[in-house]
């Protein structure tokens, strides 16, 4: 009978939209042989945000015992790696310092932690190495973006007007082929109120991204924010304001497909020599349409 690897917490429940791969609680166990290559050492599980300095990432070891640690022993709590990024322009390198964490499903994970600022446009490359010269490694590069006009520029402009409208526009954002997540925010007379909006829209062929802004699906969802009441009216808006988190290249869904359940599973996706799982980075976008003054 073959051995079997049990890495429990490899498949996870997406709760919120910065919780893809660092969610860190397990909805299943999913398996993996460990003897299928012998060059294989850890899983590797996590991202750099270039909105964040704190940067987690969870390491499993890849052995013919189970990785659910439920009462951590001397053993368990130890970690047979030293774990390190590497900016491959500069040539700096931060090491990760690691902890055992009480994850959410109840058992114990080992997560490692970085503090640094991320660079747009920048090569990361991680190392996971193990006392014996044994190395697992990813690299990603942080998506940079263009200066870029959504189309339509003018938008639902050229003068003030108030969300009741009714007015809606589809939205081409150039150079974008993979958003994560949005958040359309509207100024309505010098107050913000931000409005999530997913992951919306499709991918166009020339690599953009497509979606719509609906002011009358927004429009209730102002009133909440404002605590009004339904029939209120709603200030006017002076500006609207796209803000999305991208995705880098190599984090790109296949076929377009973009279900987390699926895209946080080993051997569906990864990008980590020597190793399974996925190390990648998301980028932050911002837009702002202005109302010119009447």
């Amino acid at each position: 009978m073959p051995y079997m690897l049990t890495v429990s917490g490899n498949k996870w429940c997406l709760t919120c939209a910065c919780v893809l791969i660092l969610s860190f609680s397990g909805c299943s166990d999913t398996f993996l042989d460990p003897f299928d290559n012998d060059e294989r050492f850890y899983s590797i599980y996590g991202y750099l945000d270039s909105r964040e300095s704190n940067h987690r990432i969870r390491v499993v070891e890849v052995t013919r015992f189970a990785e659910a640690i439920e009462a951590p022993t001397p053993d368990e709590t130890n970690f047979d790696a030293q774990v390190t990024s590497t900016d491959v322009r500069t040539g700096e390198t931060t090491r990760w310092v690691h902890s055992l964490e009480h994850l959410e499903n109840g058992l114990w994970g080992h997560i490692f932690k970085a503090k640094f600022l991320v660079r747009p446009g920048r090569t990361y490359r991680l190392e996971v190495t193990r006392s014996d010269g044994k190395v697992s490694s990813a690299e990603t590069t942080v998506p940079r973006f263009p200066v870029t006009v959504p189309q339509p520029a003018a938008l639902f402009y050229p003068y003030e007007l108030s969300p009741d409208s009714g007015k809606a526009t589809e939205i081409f954002v150039p150079d974008i082929a993979s958003p994560w997540d949005m958040v359309v925010s509207y100024d309505l007379e010098g107050r913000f109120i931000h409005l999530p909006y997913g992951r919306p829209g499709f991918r166009t062929d020339d690599g953009g991204w497509k979606f719509d802004i609906d002011m009358s699906n927004d429009a209730p969802r102002l009133r909440s924010q404002l605590g009004l009441s339904p029939t209120a009216e709603l200030p006017l808006l002076h500006a609207i304001l796209l803000q999305i988190r991208a995705l880098d290249s190599n984090w790109d869904p296949p076929e377009g497909v973009f279900d987390p359940e699926i895209l946080a599973q080993p051997g569906t996706m990864s990008n980590v020599e020597n190793g399974y799982g996925f190390w990648g980075s998301i980028g932050l976008y911002q837009y702002t349409w202005t109302a010119p003054p009447n």
